[in-house]
């Protein structure tokens, strides 16, 4: 306990949002199970964003330190993308021994977005993201007893803000595709004005540099997400 505390003063002073050590058994042994996988393959930091601690127990170990800004973790179907945000998500929490996870820290502000077909939302306003809408409806204030995928997800994002968290965690396996991205040709035949959502691949470098939220973003087919990563990890087996 005192080692992952220590751990968790430092990602703050070295300007990290996370930390997974070298070694980390990341995968569950089942969907409904908190055991770790036996026979999975540990986690091994990339050397370009590997880091060394000495911790208070005597112990030295490395690992890798996400930094804070845009990060986008790609790869091959089933080669762990999700698994590795599960685990970040998790990382809020201090494990006990055994878990495989002991050393796998996260800002303990950071939040877990998906979109929630259905959910209530009361008086949040969703401006930033959903403007204009065909109804007048003001959004400003918006409330609705069953939000759409792309609403949800906007209520959920201002719902993270207003609670001060400083890291957004997004798969886009749990997103609403229109609310996370419109591509090239859908915004010639979609004109702005036409649109009321605004992507959020266009809000993220603000979130980041206005007001100091960072993402960390599971991507698998939409290339555009390169163009706002400040870093790019790609998960390999």
């Amino acid at each position: 306990a005192e080692d992952q505390a220590y751990i968790r003063q430092e990602l703050d002073r070295r300007g990290l949002i996370a930390f997974v050590g070298n070694g980390s058994i990341l995968p569950r042994e089942s969907g409904i199970s908190q055991k770790p996988l036996p026979g999975a393959i540990p986690f091994t930091s990339p050397p370009s964003m590997e880091i060394s601690l000495s911790l208070p127990s005597g112990k030295i170990i490395q690992g890798m330190g996400i930094p804070r800004g845009i990060t986008l973790i790609v790869g091959g179907g089933y080669h762990g993308k999700s698994t590795l945000l599960q685990a970040l998500e998790k990382g809020v929490y201090d494990h006990i021994a055994g878990d495989g996870r002991e050393f796998v820290l996260t800002d303990d502000t950071a939040w877990k977005l998906r979109a929630e077909d259905g959910r209530k939302i009361k008086a949040v306003d969703i401006s930033l993201f959903i403007n204009h809408i065909p109804s007048g409806r003001d959004t400003r204030r918006f409330s609705t007893l069953d939000a759409s995928g792309s609403t949800s997800q906007a209520a959920n994002i201002i719902e993270a803000i207003e609670a001060k968290s400083n890291v957004l965690l997004i798969d886009e396996d749990t997103s609403a595709t229109n609310f996370m991205v419109r591509d090239e040709l859908m915004q010639r035949v979609i004109q702005k004005d036409k649109e009321p959502i605004t992507p959020f691949l266009e809000r993220a470098r603000d979130l980041y540099e206005k007001a100091g939220i960072s993402t960390i973003l599971v991507v698998g087919s939409c290339g555009s997400c390169f163009y706002i990563a400040d870093q790019i990890l790609q998960m390999d087996n």
